[in-house]
């Protein structure tokens, strides 16, 4: 993360947080896709998460903890989008996984493709853990202050994680 777009970011530059938030796009978008199943709810949280951390950038303590910080609002911002659907009981159609190809090569695509067709099979709290597990290579640490949960509820998730994949695998019983 630029360090320095960060810095001018806090002092106000637009342009500069533009170009922080272009820098990380890709990321965003698949980790509230983890989460909300449309675009438009996605773009939504996505907006929303950069508008607050526009405002808020002031107060981010340690320039290092960037992406870490966004991420959280990212997912708050997705979990009220979220419940709001939820509550006015609105049908969410599933849209497949997009993804975007610039200049990767066909197995990372293919790897990419059947991890996110292997995590379908279990449920948000799961499914956002291993995300961030594995995709970002977060550690179970960085993943319980992301999420506000313990470590221990991490390590869980990521152990029930895999042994639903496992069975599913196997053609076991499938878990929502």
């Amino acid at each position: 993360m630029n360090k320095d777009l960060i810095e001018k970011s806090k002092k106000g530059n637009k342009e500069a947080f533009t170009e922080l938030i272009l820098s990380i796009n890709n990321d965003l978008y698949k980790i509230a896709k983890a989460r909300l199943n449309n675009d438009a709810d996605i773009d939504d949280a996505i907006q929303e998460t950069m508008i607050s951390a526009f405002k808020s950038i002031k107060k981010l303590k340690n320039n290092d903890f960037f992406k870490t910080w966004i991420i959280k609002i990212l997912i708050n911002k997705c979990n009220l989008i979220y419940n709001e659907n939820k509550k006015h009981d609105k049908v969410i159609e599933k849209d497949k996984v997009e993804f975007e190809i610039n200049g990767t090569n066909s197995e990372e695509i293919e790897s990419n493709i059947d991890f996110y067709i292997l995590i379908e099979c279990l449920n948000y709290e799961e499914r956002i853990v291993l995300i961030l597990y594995y995709v970002y290579e977060y550690t179970t640490k960085a993943i319980s202050k992301i999420l506000k949960i313990s470590e221990s509820s991490v390590k869980s998730r990521l152990v029930r994680g895999r042994e639903k994949i496992k069975n599913s695998l196997k053609g076991g019983k499938k878990y929502e």
